[in-house]
């Protein structure tokens, strides 16, 4: 089943009224987790935190991933199928003429 933004916001927003200053530290570590992931990297959501936080960062996980603006030269970050992992992809690189022409003696 795929979660709309607006699903994804609508659970998370009462957890932010509960405790806005507790949500919002979990909401910037995860933040920084992903932001600072190089390209072609991943990193284990099941590693990074308690397995009653699970649900919670996979939704700003995906809040990141539908929010996050769309650049070709940068990766992109991702889910995997079974949502275990966080990746970023790789980006679109110009390419490069590996090919010298050998000069001709005249």
């Amino acid at each position: 089943m795929n979660d709309t933004h607006s699903d994804i916001i609508a659970r998370l927003m009462p957890l932010y009224e509960m405790a806005p200053e507790r949500f919002m530290a979990f909401y910037d570590a995860i933040y920084l987790m992903c932001i600072d992931l190089p390209e072609g990297e991943q990193f284990r959501i099941s590693d990074c935190c308690q397995e009653k936080d699970l649900k919670l960062f996979q939704d700003i996980v995906k809040t990141f991933i539908a929010e996050q603006p769309y650049d070709v030269h940068t990766g992109q970050l991702e889910l995997s199928d079974d949502m275990e992992y966080v990746r970023r992809t790789t980006g679109l690189r110009a390419s490069v003429n590996r090919f010298t022409p050998k000069r001709r003696k005249e």
